[in-house]
């Protein structure tokens, strides 16, 4: 399954997802120029059931493991300010790409990407619009929202303890006497080694070091 996507031309990819579509999202059409696949169209925004609202969107998609889909509301009705969760670039924040890329491919389909983040990101936008309460915890915008986010995916607190650890993620292999990045001074042999191990089965290598990358750089695709 991994190496499935990468084997097939954009032209039979872009066919799957169109089918994959149909029921569900028939006013989305899938496109592809190049190497690029595209999705276009009206998105409408299920609240119990019921379509909320509808907004123009375009998806540049991505099955790789270095990059997640990127999407932007095209009917110009969000502005591209970060208190809206979009760049200035006009990406769309729907989550730290991390939060996406650590899920096993098979996982990272078409249709659960429309369903969760895309469904709840225009969602709070249309809430955010009536002045209606939002249902749920929004994460911070730019570098605050990634330590957020890899706080809670590694189950920490506090940018050096997260960066620390984050650190010991993307190597190679992990050593017991690297000091612990808890804070508390000891080898980590000595103290959360089990759980370092714990946390390379779930985050591997290249996203702990995706991760590392984008605490440097918050705007990166």
């Amino acid at each position: 399954m991994r190496g499935h996507f990468l084997k097939i031309s954009p032209g039979t990819r872009a066919r799957e997802l169109q089918s994959d579509l149909e029921m569900k999202f028939p006013d989305l059409t899938v496109s592809y120029t190049g190497s690029r696949i595209l999705i276009r169209g009206a998105f409408p925004v299920l609240d119990s059931g019921l379509v909320l609202d509808r907004y123009q969107i375009e998806i540049e998609w991505s099955d790789t493991d270095s990059e997640a889909p990127l999407l932007y509301e095209t009917g110009g009705r969000i502005p591209w300010i970060g208190n809206r969760h979009v760049n200035t670039d006009g990406r769309a924040c729907v989550f730290v790409p991390e939060e996406w890329l650590i899920h096993p491919r098979e996982e990272r389909t078409l249709i659960r990407y429309l369903d969760g983040p895309v469904r709840d990101f225009f969602l709070w936008q249309s809430l955010f619009e009536r002045g209606e309460s939002v249902r749920w915890r929004d994460r911070s915008h730019g570098i605050v929202g990634l330590i957020e986010s890899y706080g809670e995916m590694i189950g920490l607190e506090g940018e050096s303890a997260i960066r620390c650890c984050l650190e010991y993620l993307s190597k190679e292999q992990l050593k017991g006497h690297w000091t612990c990045y808890c804070g508390s001074a000891k080898r980590i042999r000595n103290c959360h080694l089990e759980e370092l191990r714990a946390l390379r089965l779930r985050i591997p290598q290249h996203i702990a070091h995706l991760a590392l990358t984008r605490l440097d750089n918050p705007t990166m695709r």
